[in-house]
C-alpha cells in the first residue's frame, strides 16, 4: 500500500467515525491526509463510497486486532472484557464523545440507503463479533455475550456519557460470570466435618 493511500484510509476512519459519512467531505479528507486531491481519484476512482468502503474495511480491522490483542493479554475473558469497555470508554472521554466505534456512525448514517457502504459495515461487524465469540470461547465460555459491546458505544456516543457502556459492561461481565462451565469455576475448600 503506498503512504499516501495510507494516509487517506487513516484520515477517512478517523473522519468517518467522528463525523459519519454525510458529514465528510472528500477536500476536508484530502486535506487531513496531507494528500493532493488528484490522489484521492487516483487510488479511489470509483469516489467517496470506494474509499468509504475500503476505510470502514481498514478501520474494523485495527478494531478486530484490538478485540484479539486483549484477549492474548488477558487470559481470564472477563478482565478482557472489562478492559475493552475500559478502553472504549477512555476513547469516548479524551475525544469529548466524538470518537467512538469506527464503524456505527456511518453504518447509522447510510447503512440503510447506500448498499457499497451497508455491506462492508455489516461485514466488520459480523468479524468483531467473531473476534469477541472466539476470545470467549477458547476459554470454554459461552459465545452469546459478544453482541453486547456495540450498541452501548453508540448509546455513550449520543448520551454523552459513559454510563451506558459502564453498565453494559457490568451486564456482561455478570452474564459471563454466570455462564462459567462448572469445570471452569474455582473449586471450593471442603468442609471439615464436625463428625471427623
Amino acid at each position: 500500500m503506498s503512504e499516501t493511500r495510507d494516509r487517506l484510509l487513516r484520515a477517512g476512519e478517523r473522519l468517518f467515525r467522528a463525523q459519519g459519512y454525510s458529514g465528510t467531505g472528500l477536500k476536508q479528507l484530502a486535506s487531513e491526509a496531507q494528500a493532493p486531491w488528484s490522489s484521492m481519484y487516483h487510488f479511489f476512482p470509483q469516489g467517496k463510497e470506494q474509499l468509504a468502503e475500503q476505510a470502514i474495511r481498514y478501520g474494523g480491522e485495527l478494531y478486530a486486532q484490538m478485540i484479539r490483542q486483549c484477549f492474548a493479554t488477558y487470559l481470564d475473558p472477563r478482565k478482557a472484557v472489562a478492559a475493552m469497555f475500559a478502553g472504549e470508554a477512555r476513547i469516548l472521554r479524551s475525544s469529548g464523545f466524538r470518537n467512538g466505534c469506527p464503524v456505527a456512525s456511518v453504518a447509522l448514517d447510510v447503512a440503510s440507503t447506500t448498499e457499497r457502504v451497508r455491506k462492508p459495515c455489516a461485514e466488520v461487524f459480523a468479524s468483531w463479533i467473531a473476534a469477541l465469540a472466539e476470545g470467549i470461547a477458547a476459554s470454554g465460555k459461552p459465545e452469546e455475550t459478544a453482541t453486547d459491546l456495540e450498541g452501548a458505544i453508540v448509546l455513550s456516543r449520543t448520551s454523552k456519557s459513559v454510563k451506558p457502556l459502564e453498565q453494559t459492561a457490568q451486564f456482561v461481565l455478570r452474564s459471563l460470570e454466570e455462564k462459567l462451565p462448572r469445570r471452569a469455576r474455582k473449586p471450593r475448600k471442603a468442609r471439615v466435618s464436625a463428625k471427623s
